[in-house]
């Protein structure tokens, strides 16, 4: 029998490649593998499906949800039109969540350097609060730790890049709604 011919045993699929027997029969379930073969009343996975699984586990790590990657898995080629479009709404929820990074790396080097013993009395980290606060009632393009200063005194505003302007390496972003909405549907992953 060829290695192609051979199926993988549940539990041995699930250690090659890391991934739980329960996530397995989930992801079986909601048509990201194949039916599994049924020997001895046991299921049994084509060699295949560890590539299958690899592929998902990129699609996760680029963000996308199991519906999501159920699309992407359902689409024969990347030229189609379905494809493209469900990367290009990726490639615009990654450019807002890295300057949501961004926002927040600035404000933990702020915190770090600054001469107030609470946080909370600093201008500029009161300014980045009420910023965050403004941005979840009504998002705006820009804003955040922008309004951390660079001076001590808070007298002079921080250079501000690009990715901090909002703007994106695509030319847009995501309002915050749309993004939790997005985060929100990531709940259906089981445990890895």
């Amino acid at each position: 029998m060829s290695d192609k011919d051979r199926v993988l045993a549940i539990g041995e699929l699930a250690r090659r490649t890391g991934t739980a027997t329960s996530a397995l029969r989930y992801y079986e379930r909601i048509g990201l593998l194949p039916p599994a073969e049924r020997l001895g009343g046991r299921r049994h996975y084509p060699p295949s499906s560890a590539d299958r699984l690899a592929l998902i586990r990129l699609y996760q790590d680029a963000g996308f949800t199991l519906g999501e990657i159920r699309q992407l898995l359902a689409t024969s080629s990347r030229r189609r039109h379905s494809w493209s479009r469900l990367a290009e709404t990726k490639i615009d929820e990654l450019d807002t969540r890295i300057v949501e990074a961004q926002r927040a790396k600035k404000l933990l080097e702020h915190a770090l350097a600054c001469p107030h013993r609470d946080l909370f009395t600093c201008p500029n980290f009161r300014a980045a609060v009420q910023a965050r606060r403004e941005r979840a009632s009504h998002p705006p393009a820009e804003g955040g730790l922008s309004e951390i200063r660079d001076g001590r005194d808070g007298s002079r505003p921080a250079p501000r890049t690009s990715a901090s302007a909002g703007s994106g390496a695509r030319g847009g972003t995501r309002s915050s709604a749309r993004l939790r909405a997005s985060r929100a549907s990531r709940s259906d992953a089981p445990p890895r």
